[in-house]
């Protein structure tokens, strides 16, 4: 090592302090700058000196060649520099390699392949021959040679596709870019192959430079075992892809050499690389005539090599040895507890994995004292009751949390570790320098902090020792100047007599006796198990289960208590001790030994010798999971050769050569071929010397010298180096006590032994691999041959043909057909799968757009065959993708559906929901962002997340983008997942009587808990359902396209409102690459015929005139906002100066077109949810939502700043209150206020009255308690929204709606806030301007209202509130000291605030008296005298500024501002004219203002609906009607929704009121089964008619309404009586004693099974949940078999029960993981299986009666009723139940599950809920005739909607709520 340190010092120009040895002693490691590898790599020259770091210590750079050291140096990386001596490379190589050639040659088919192998054989058993026959007389045919440097060179530049790169001076360097643009340049690399990052050539090395190596595959078995332990896929594939290397590695000339676990680099997604062992090229001079290869014997000590005899004990000759010399006094404990550690893996000066000794005195004693070795430092420390403490509380949160597999965030341990990292830093801080420990320790440099002396340093902290107090007196003295040196105890007069001291102590005799104690606690048997616990050892490392990666942690060495050390007093002594009884026994007892010695001699002596040898057997085979120990050899070689242990699959192998070679086989020549010519012409030359010159026959040559080892053999080195490291994986913790880096030989003899005498433990995939790469059921003798100890390379000659197969290479394992290795089918395309992610990286989102798409198309190969095993592999690639910012929206487009399809609820719940909100939460400007709000799109999050975890999770993401508002903003929090918020600062509780405050209260109460959901945590709620169809996406005639609008309204900001936003991102705008158009295309097309089913149902239960209506529908009209605008959508507040900046930059075209691309989408998206989810639903989790989120649109002083552009300078400046300036919230709310009136469009006017008015109703009123007599924030931008959205619900009331709840707007909306507004005590929080905004909104919505009831009206109505209006301008004016007394209670006592009275007197100006009293006077004509006591107030001040403003800008309220009134009508056209009705070309009609078409037509210019310009002004008329929609709620449906508007969302409980909804008539025959869709829009229903039909589930009619089936599955012979969906593939299950998969929108059947038996039919089934595809069935013989409608035939049968007590299967459950399946007999019993080992977990009598139904449901939960009227829960590992119910007078048939509860019916027509968990009494409803007519047979519960579906023997399925 030494030398190539070197070497590499002198040619690479690499500073020595910059290399360090690696551990394994073959390599070394340096430290360079990143720039001077990329220049070496890209310019092909070696630049000069390698800088040095600066800044950096030595203790620094040397900490960074630590394995556990990732954080490096900026700009500086480490690399990997593997060097060969040319002088050892200068033996010749034959170069034929035989069939081990071309790695292309994998044959694609079975004939192919075995094509291959014949010829093989052929070739192979010919060579053999010709071997042993021909060339003992004939030498000619040599094999080519080439020295091994040349066969190297060449190699090693094939592989890695690079040229060499020549260093020093006396080498000719070659034109660098011509070499650099060589062919081998562009050749794509095995990916399993680790790359080299450059390849150097000097006068005497020849270098290789790999990048460095983080983790290996001995730190997976080492220290992270659980990441392999869970499944066998995991390893397969990790070997997969060696071979995979191998392949390539031979396909280029290369051998791998004797390769190990470290060779094999991994990373955390199990992405193996294989690094070629090059050194095992090297060859030392022949000595003695004898070769050696360097690989093994140079680099092993003289210690390891051992003669064969010594052989059986190799195992420990390494530990062992160290053990016997310890024990025996020949070792130090000093320098055998340093052995210990180098065996566990620490490393010197590794801070995280350093060498630990233990404190062997206790220094916090006056004169010290020494340590109990029996306990852990850790123990001493802390004590026994904090340990037991820390124990329980890890133990209640891992039993609280499930204690299943993986990791877990809190496990039962007592100690995290035996020497951290910070104790490291502390204990060498004298020498560490300052800025690693500021970067380790603590960030502030505090000398005094740090332990100043021994008795500190030891009660600090509770981990143990370092070498260095026991070695290295430099330890003790500070390189700091401000830090003293550490004291030692006062018995020492110095450092160095301190550490002399020490280390007397650990050798002495009081440690001596105790130490091995110590030495289980931290490398032995009290690590683990019961041991562990009851020392209070249990180390967190050790028991998590971690799958996470990394170099150090705890190891144990020893699985038996470790022995004393047997030192002074434990020696025997000299001389006999004195004995104590007689040494003569009495005769007699002799003379009967004697009488039985002959006895035992003649008959039982040879059982006695067997029994003794078959204990000492025993003794010595270790158990399963203890360490090696020594093994008799004689034991093992008389074990018999068919003992069980060698297992079934073995055994048969075995047999096969002996009866292919025992056969008689005629063999068949080729044409032409007389192999007997050689002989017959030998013979004639035998006999003409014998005959014709009476010679001698010459005797056979032996060859005349040893031929050259060829690639052949290498090659073959290399497999049986593989079939090591495969034993090595598998008894991992058995071979940590071998050295590191054995020799191959070495490694070969404790690999064969291990698989002998431990085949049990061997996993069944690897077993067949084993027996035909290494052999170990052939004697050592017989295998190894002349070869054993010959030195050769190959360690044992392959035959040429072993069970038919030619010696094994990486293209035989690899093969599907050579049933070696089962690798499953789906490797090669994961494989090209990983490849393909890890070749291309996405610099930007282009190329991350290009690199997913190129990934979706490979997808659907990976997931063809796919099992959960294999899911675990392709998983992290998936994430990863998702959560790079690159490539994160167009994997969440492309990938979700397929990979959320496979995973199933609970893992897409768990690893894909966290990156999907975070996808939606990424900052603005990523392109595609609409992609994630398109309908198909949020319909896969639908099906594949579940409708209720939608709803929760996602859904306010989506409708959050409709203000803008984007992941950094507050309002996404305050506004959206907080709707408590106003309570929170106004400290309010239920907001407003009656049933709507009910509704509100329980509302914000369920947003609070929200908020805590977005933590990423593990759930449930995955249901499969595929795309939503295309008829969806435009059902109801929303998105009826008419194409884009012209592009200079594009350029305008307007866009047309009938373009789709595909369209727009598809079509001009964007134009779109191909594979994106055909993934659109994909997305809306090719999800089956099921989409147009639905679709042309949609539109054929809707009709044409439906469709008319819905288009008169108010479009949406979203507009393009500068960059300071969309810049403000983000931030709720903003500083004046960034605002400033922002609103002088340009605008950015391209963000606004994306940003109206994405606001017209998800508007569309969230109309086409409101018409699916149904009214409850819509209004539960959409208008709610909106109406918080319209709160947000205004909040922060710059959404209530007026838009630019305008040419008035005052909001006034147009002289009336019609004319109003929009604000910035106004452009904001448009889409949320068209979205609401969608809504209201949709379901009718009582979504406008009985949800929306209450809400505003809440928004407005005045606060209570603690947040009295001010205004906050929020509660300022409700005041905004809640006037906005009354002015809207206004216009859309009919006239007899508004006069019924005028009153109530008036005093529960209008009054408060014109409380608000004219109030003396209350400021607003963003000033003037939002008071001012405010007022013009309030006073805007009287206006309206006045114009809508006529001025007599106005006079009965709204007196009260025009006179608390107009006040306002003279009381605070007139007298500023005094209060007013306004409508709000106490809040009239507070005093008056100066502030607000500052904008009172700004906002009351005379500009605003003019334009509101002005106005109020034409319309109301002299009532306005009545009704404003102060008018000649009011009208003064409306003079002074009228008289103020010059005559030619005189502004006039009458006909010229009516022709720019925002509300379309004009109520004068002069002050003085038409007084007493206020209209202008309208007709006055009872107590409303009936305005003609044309007149309003004439006026605005525009039709009479809304249509927002790119002014933001509002066209639009006094009135508008609610045209009529097929949702509309009426009869049942509307009493319904009143009800369920009003409950607490978070009421758990199932609240059964039996309305009916809807009736679902098309069976002839009893209902026997049905099973709602996960998106509850659909449900099947199985019939005794023999059919199967698939029901729409949309709100219709008023409760009478009739349903047809939307398709027909008719393929049945007989009764269906099972009927479910595969959630994965999203197929319908049905069963009539047959089972049938079929696809249920197309009714296509995928699958059919019958019986094997027709006389013992299918009598239970149930479909398996994702990620499974299996479909369980039970037959009447209760066998319980699995099918797969991938795979033909059976996965698995299984037999619950024999004998014909038990009863047929009547039902089965499939647990939620899909772990467990529960079957239920007809006598009563049931059976619970483990799917995973098909073991009966349990079986026990639950019933004495037939059971009728079982279901599974979380927390290992069964739930089962029976003929005998019970109803039981029950815990699927306890005896006892949980609950049980019974029913008096009928047995329960059917139930299923809500939440907690379960929902039960029975014959009677009853339904029953009961509790799971409670044991409350059930709530009983019996059915009415009125709504349920018939016998009812069956059940399902709507879980979100929390509707029951209920069938009846007649035929028909009825909806009730």
């Amino acid at each position: 090592m030494e030398s190539l340190l070197e070497h590499v010092e002198k040619d690479l120009g690499v500073d020595r302090s910059q290399l360090g040895a690696a551990p394994e002693g073959a390599h070394v490691v340096a430290l360079v700058p990143a720039k001077w590898l990329a220049s070496l790599k890209e310019r092909g020259v070696l630049p000069s000196l390698c800088p040095r770091p600066e800044g950096l210590s030595e203790a620094e750079v040397r900490t960074c060649f630590q394995r556990s050291v990732q954080k490096l140096p900026p700009g500086w990386t480490r690399v990997e520099v593997h060097g060969l001596r040319k002088d050892r490379l200068r033996y010749p190589l034959a170069t034929t390699h035989g069939t081990h050639g071309d790695p292309k040659g994998r044959p694609g088919t079975l004939h192919r392949f075995m094509q291959n192998v014949a010829s093989q054989n052929y070739r192979n058993l010919w060579a053999r021959a010709h071997r042993l026959f021909v060339q003992p007389y004939h030498h000619a045919h040599d094999p080519p040679i080439a020295p091994v440097l040349e066969v190297l060179r060449a190699a090693l530049q094939k592989l890695y596709g690079c040229p060499l790169v020549q260093v020093g001076r006396g080498v000719s360097c070659p034109s660098p870019a011509k070499e650099w643009g060589s062919p081998s340049r562009g050749r794509q690399p095995c990916p399993s192959v680790l790359p080299a990052e450059v390849i150097l050539e000097s006068s005497e090395m020849l270098y290789v430079l790999f990048p460095y190596v983080h983790y290996s595959l001995h730190d997976i078995v080492t220290f992270s075992p659980a990441k392999l332990s869970n499944s066998h896929a995991k390893l397969l594939f990790i070997l997969f892809q060696i071979l995979q290397a191998m392949q390539a590695c031979h396909g280029a000339g290369l051998a791998c050499g004797a390769f190990s676990l470290h060779e094999v680099a991994v990373d955390e997604k199990l992405c193996a690389q294989l690094r070629v062992c090059l050194q095992d090229y090297e060859q030392m001079p022949e000595e003695g005539g004898k070769e050696a290869t360097s690989g093994g014997a140079s680099r092993v000590p003289a210690a390891v090599e051992s003669s064969p005899a010594e052989k059986p004990t190799a195992p420990l000759d390494g530990l062992g040895g160290l053990v016997l010399d310890w024990v025996n006094g020949r070792l130090s404990n000093f320098d055998y507890l340093m052995h210990l550690n180098r065996l566990a893996g620490r490393r010197v000066g590794d801070p995280n994995y350093h060498p630990v000794l233990p404190w062997v005195v206790d220094f916090t004693t006056k004169n010290g004292r020494f340590r109990d070795l029996r306990k852990s430092k850790f123990r001493l420390n802390k004590g026994d009751k904090q340990l037991d403490f820390t124990y329980e509380m890890t133990k209640q949160a891992f039993v609280a949390g499930g204690g299943l597999g993986g990791e877990q965030p809190h496990v039962p341990h007592h100690i995290s570790d035996v020497l951290s990292d910070i104790t490291y830093y502390v204990y060498t801080a004298r020498r560490t320098p300052k800025a690693v420990l500021c970067s380790h320790v603590r960030s502030q440099w505090e000398p005094n902090e740090y332990p100043a002396n021994m008795e500190r340093m030891q009660a600090w902290t509770p981990d143990e020792c370092i070498p260095e107090f026991y070695s290295d007196p430099t330890i003790f003295k500070s390189i700091h100047p401000d830090m003293l040196d550490l004291e030692v105890p006062a018995w020492c007069g110095s450092c160095e007599g301190f550490v002399a001291a020490h280390q007397a102590l650990l050798e002495s005799w009081e440690v001596s006796q105790d130490l091995h104690h110590w030495i289980d606690l931290t490398f032995g048997y009290k690590l683990v198990g019961k041991d562990a616990v009851r020392e209070k050892n249990v180390c967190l490392h050790l028991v998590d289960n971690h799958t996470h990666l990394t170099s150090y942690g705890v190891v144990q060495l020893f699985n038996q208590p470790h022995p004393r050390r047997l030192a002074g007093p434990l020696l025997l002594p000299a001389e006999a001790p004195l004995a104590v009884k007689p040494l003569i026994p009495p005769v007699e007892e002799t003379r009967v030994l004697e009488d039985l010695k002959d006895q035992l001699a003649d008959g039982v002596g040879g059982l006695l010798l067997e029994v003794e040898q078959g204990a000492e057997a025993l003794e010595a085979i270790p158990v399963t999971g203890r360490g090696a120990e020594p093994l008799a050899p004689g034991v093992l070689s008389a074990q018999p050769a068919g003992a069980p242990a060698d297992g079934k699959h073995l055994g048969r192998r075995a047999k096969a050569p002996v009866l292919v070679e025992g056969a008689e086989v005629k063999i068949v020549l080729p044409d032409g071929c007389n192999v007997l010519q050689a002989l017959e012409e030998l013979e004639r030359l035998d006999a003409f010397i014998l005959k014709g010159l009476h010679g001698k026959l010459p005797e056979p040559e032996p060859p005349l010298s040893t031929p050259p080892s060829g690639l052949s053999a290498l090659f073959h080195r290399d497999m049986q180096a593989l079939g090591v490291l495969v034993t090595e994986i598998i008894f991992a913790s058995k071979l940590r006590a071998v050295k590191l880096g054995a020799a191959l030989q070495k490694r070969f003899q404790v690999a064969r032994r291990l698989c002998r005498y431990h085949p049990k433990e061997i996993p069944a995939p690897l077993q067949h691999l084993l027996e035909t790469l290494l052999r170990p059921s052939v004697p050592d003798g017989q295998l190894l041959g002349e070869l054993e100890g010959s030195g050769k390379t190959p360690l044992f000659a392959y035959e040429p043909i072993w069970q038919g197969l030619p010696p094994p290479c990486p293209a035989q394992l690899l093969s599907p057909f050579g049933a070696v290795l089962p690798f499953p089918p789906y490797f090669p395309a994961l494989h090209k799968f990983i490849f393909t992610y890890l070749s291309r990286r996405a610099e930007d989102e282009g190329q991350g757009r290009e690199l997913v798409f190129q990934l979706w198309r490979q997808l659907e190969g990976v997931l063809r065959d796919n099992t959960p095993e294999g899911l675990e592999i392709l998983l992290p690639f998936v994430l990863a993708l998702m959560s790079e910012e690159k490539t994160a929206v167009h994997a969440a487009w492309y990938l979700f559906e397929p990979i959320a399809k496979a995973l199933g609820p609970k893992n897409s719940h768990k690893y894909l929901l966290k990156l999907l909100i975070a996808a939606y939460e990424s900052p603005r400007g990523l392109h595609g962002r609409f992609y994630l709000y398109t309908d198909c799109f949020v319909a896969q999050l639908m099906t594949r997340l579940g409708l209720q975890l939608f709803l929760s999770h996602v859904l306010p993401y989506i409708l959050q983008i409709l203000v803008g508002v984007e992941g950094s903003a507050q309002e996404e929090n305050g506004a959206l997942l907080l709707g408590a918020a106003e309570d929170d600062e106004s400290g309010e509780g239920s907001p407003v009587p009656g049933s709507f405050g009910e509704e509100i209260k329980g509302d914000t109460d369920r947003g609070s808990g929200a908020l805590e959901l977005l933590d990423y945590i593990s759930g449930i709620s995955l249901h499969d359902q595929g795309y939503l169809p295309e008829g969806e996406d435009f059902q109801n005639g929303l998105y009826v396209a008419e194409g884009l609008q012209e592009p200079e309204s594009l350029s305008l900001g307007h866009l047309s409102d009938k373009s789709s936003a595909s369209e727009v991102s598809l079509g001009e705008d964007r134009p779109a690459a191909d594979g994106e158009s055909l993934k659109d295309k994909a997305s809306l097309e090719s999800l089956d015929s099921s989409q147009d089913l639905k679709h042309s149902e949609e539109e054929e239960e809707m009709g044409p005139r439906d469709r008319e209506e819905e288009q008169e529908d108010p479009p949406l009209v979203a507009e393009e906002l500068p960059v300071s605008v969309e810049a403000s959508l983000a931030e709720e507040e903003e500083e004046e100066e960034e605002e400033d900046r922002s609103e002088q930059e340009l605008p950015d075209h391209d963000g606004d077109k994306e940003q109206t691309i994405l606001l017209d989408t998800a508007s569309k998206t969230v109309r086409w949810l409101s018409a699916k989810l149904g009214p409850t639903t819509t209004c539960r989790y959409i208008a709610r939502n909106l109406l918080r989120l319209l709160t947000s649109c205004y909040a922060g002083p710059h959404r209530q700043q007026f838009m630019a552009g305008s040419e008035e300078n005052s909001p006034l400046s147009a002289g009336s209150i019609y004319q109003k300036r929009p604000v910035l919230g106004d452009v904001v709310s448009k889409p949320v206020l068209a979205c609401l009136m969608h809504i209201a469009y949709l379901y009718g006017e009582p979504v406008l009255t009985y949800l929306y008015l209450p809400y505003l109703s809440y928004l407005v009123t005045p606060s209570t308690g603690a947040g009295a007599g001010r205004l906050n924030s929020r509660k300022e931008a409700g005041l905004l929204a809640a006037v906005t959205l009354t002015q809207k619900i206004v216009v859309y009331l009919s006239d007899t709606t508004l006069m019924d709840i005028l009153p109530k707007i008036s005093q529960e909306i209008l009054l408060p806030v014109l409380g608000f507004l004219t109030s003396p005590t209350i400021s607003f929080p963003s000033g003037v301007q939002a008071r001012l905004i405010l007022c013009i909104k309030a006073i805007s919505l009287v206006a309206l209202v006045a114009l809508r009831i006529g001025s007599e009206m106005v006079q009965q109505h709204l007196s009260s509130t025009l006179r608390m209006f107009f006040e306002a301008f003279s009381s605070p004016l007139a007298e500023p000291g005094l209060p007013m007394e306004l409508a709000m209670g106490p809040a009239g006592l507070l005093p008056h605030d100066p502030s607000a009275l500052e904008e009172l007197q700004k906002v009351f100006s005379p500009e605003m008296a003019y334009s509101t009293f002005v106005p109020f006077s034409c319309l109301l004509g002299d009532v306005i005298h009545t009704i404003v006591p102060n008018h000649e107030s009011v009208s003064h001040l409306a003079s002074q500024y009228l008289a103020s403003v010059p005559s030619s800008e005189e502004p006039l309220p009458g006909a010229t501002s009516l022709e720019r009134s925002t509300l379309g009508a004009g109520p004068f056209s002069s002050p003085c004219e038409d007084t007493h009705s206020g209209t202008f070309g309208s007709v006055l009609v009872g107590n409303r203002i009936q305005i003609p078409a044309e007149a309003q037509q004439e006026i605005s210019g525009s039709p009479s609906r809304f249509c927002l310009t790119t002014g933001g002004r509002e066209e639009s008329a006094l009135k508008q009607e609610l045209p009529r929609s097929a949702h509309l709620l009426c009869g049942n449906w509307l009493a319904y929704w009143q009800y369920e508007i009003g409950v607490s969302q978070h009421d758990a409980r199932f609240h059964f009121h039996q309305i009916k909804l809807q009736s679902f008539v098309g069976h002839l025959g009893a209902i026997k089964c049905m099973a709602p869709l996960s998106g509850e829009d659909f449900f099947l229903s199985g019939s005794k008619d023999k059919t199967v039909c698939l029901w729409p589930l949309y709100s219709r009619g008023d409760g009478t309404h009739e349903i047809s089936p939307r398709l027909t599955y008719a393929q049945h012979r007989k009764s269906v009586f099972y009927v479910g969906m595969l959630d994965a593939p999203q197929y319908a299950v049905s069963c009539d004693s047959a089972i049938h998969i079929w696809d249920p929108f197309t009714g296509k059947l995928i699958h059919a099974f019958e019986a094997p038996d027709s006389k013992v039919p299918i009598t239970a089934v149930s479909a398996m949940p994702p990620p499974y595809s299996s479909v369980g069935m039970a037959s009447a013989d209760s066998v319980l078999r699995f099918i797969d409608h991938r795979k033909p035939g059976l996965q698995h049968e299984f037999r619950l029960a024999t004998g014909a007590n038990a009863g047929l299967i009547r039902c089965l459950a499939v647990s939620p993981s899909g772990r467990s399946i529960v079957a239920g007999f007809s006598s009563g019993f049931m059976v619970l299986l483990d799917t995973r080992t098909g073991l009966i977990l349990r079986g026990w009598p639950a019933h004495e009666g037939d059971i009728l139904q079982i279901k599974a449901t979380e927390g290992n939960t069964l739930i089962s009723s029976s003929s005998d009227h019970s109803l039981t829960v029950w815990k699927e590992l306890e005896q006892k139940p949980l609950q049980t119910y019974k029913s008096a007078s009928e047995p329960i048939h059917a139930f299923d599950l809500y939440g907690n509860e379960v929902v039960a019916g029975t014959v009677a027509n009853k339904i029953g809920v009961y509790s799971l968990q409670e044991s409350s009494p059930p709530s009983i409803t019996k059915l009415s005739s009125e709504n349920f007519r018939g016998t009812l047979t069956s059940l399902a519960v709507l879980p979100t909607k929390c509707h029951l579906l209920l069938g009846s023997d007649n035929g028909t399925v009825r909806l009730l709520a």
